[in-house]
């Protein structure tokens, strides 16, 4: 992707936490629907369903109901749900009207991606970043970041793995 095309893709408020020459090699956007909402929706219109089948078939105007969460879910997830960048030099978590989480790709020690077979073929995992703590608190101490409900997780993983190996080389 260009530098134009991914400038143009990066939200407002994340690109201004970018240092000046840091190149975005990968951006990860949320989905309109978190994946837990979704599992959850799907059984109650496979319940709904079932029941206006079986026993009263005017149950069926009930469907409507499971999508005032899907639309309140979509509002959430386009103002909450954060935009991850991974640039040349760091991992970026941005969320508006929050603080950000920056992690050095420096301090980075492993990463570790998390998925059920669901999740995999849906593409949703979670991501587990081990780096060291900014300052020395001691032989064996590090800090761990949790990236939950990611849209696609294992992407994520190995830009995040390869702009780390890129940096160290």
């Amino acid at each position: 992707m260009s530098e134009q095309e991914m400038a143009q893709e990066v939200p407002a408020y994340a690109a201004r936490l970018l240092a000046p020459r840091e190149e975005v090699r990968y951006l990860s956007r949320p989905r309109w629907v978190s994946l837990d909402l979704f599992l959850v929706m799907a059984a109650v219109v496979l319940g709904l369903v079932g029941y206006s089948v079986v026993v009263e078939p005017g149950f069926i105007r009930l469907l409507t109901l499971p999508v005032l969460p899907c639309l309140g879910s979509a509002a959430a997830a386009l103002t909450f749900s954060p935009v991850i960048l991974v640039t040349d030099r760091r991992v970026v978590s941005a969320r508006r009207f929050r603080e950000p989480l920056s992690l050095g790709l420096e301090r980075l020690e492993a990463i570790r991606v998390q998925q059920t077979p669901l999740g995999r073929l849906l593409g949703y995992g979670k991501l587990l970043l081990v780096a060291q703590p900014p300052r020395d608190l001691g032989k064996g101490i590090f800090v761990r970041f949790t990236l939950t409900n990611l849209p696609d997780a294992a992407a994520l993983g190995s830009a995040i793995s390869a702009a780390a190996g890129a940096l160290r080389n």
